[in-house]
């Protein structure tokens, strides 16, 4: 049960907490749930979630925070709540069982695979040196929309994000996944050309996102990844 009281703290179970698969575009998340603790108590400071999986399975995607869709070289520590998880860091396996701590500077490869049902990871996350800069709620609106299979308002809620944070790379390249899907070519067009100029690393996802297949027979789409 949540308690909120007057005086400046909250209280709450993961229970509590709403749950959405952990959504990335072009992906497949085999049941992961995504635990919106931030939103859930209004952090604006920090960077904080979680996520579980009923049974075995992957729980973090191999990736490195230096990436082109990466969250402005974030440093990250990964709490296992409940369950284990074997984490791979730089090539090198960890086990971690329920109340270990998992420390990674950004340039660290790693990703984690339960190894109990229900395993859970609190992920907490920040840019050494800069303001945490939260993503617009409207962003994960969008990838609820998505997840129902609605495009159209994938789009329109993505669209709401991006007039927010109009130079987050992210935010451009998840608007063009969701317009790609929703039929809308030249908007998913111009934002990719947008996340290009940004940082042109980007075209290696452009190359490879399902999400933007509806493009690939569209001349300017071959001129971005080029």
């Amino acid at each position: 049960m949540a308690t909120t009281t007057d005086k400046g703290y909250s209280v709450a179970s993961l229970e509590d907490l709403s749950t959405a698969p952990s959504f990335s575009p072009g992906g497949n998340d085999d049941g992961r749930e995504r635990l919106d603790v931030r939103n859930h108590f209004g952090i604006t400071s920090f960077g904080i979630n979680g996520v579980r999986i009923p049974g075995a399975g992957m729980l973090v995607r191999e990736h490195d925070e230096l990436a082109a869709l990466a969250s402005s070289a974030q440093e990250e520590l990964y709490i296992v709540l409940g369950g284990s998880a074997t984490f791979t860091l730089d090539g090198e396996e960890l086990e971690a069982p329920a109340g270990t701590l998992v420390y990674v500077r950004p340039e660290v490869k790693r990703s984690a695979v339960a190894a109990d049902e229900g395993t859970t990871l609190l992920i907490v996350g920040g840019t050494p040196g800069q303001a945490y800069d939260p993503t617009p709620p409207e962003a994960a609106e969008a990838f609820a929309a998505y997840n129902a299979g609605d495009y159209e308002k994938a789009a329109d809620k993505q669209q709401l994000a991006l007039e927010k944070k109009p130079d987050s790379l992210l935010v451009l390249f998840n608007a063009a996944c969701f317009e790609a899907r929703s039929g809308r070519t030249d908007d998913a067009i111009e934002h990719l050309q947008r996340a290009v100029e940004i940082d042109e690393r980007v075209k290696e996802n452009i190359r490879t996102d399902e999400d933007l297949e509806s493009l690939r027979e569209d001349p300017r789409f071959g001129a971005l990844t080029k």
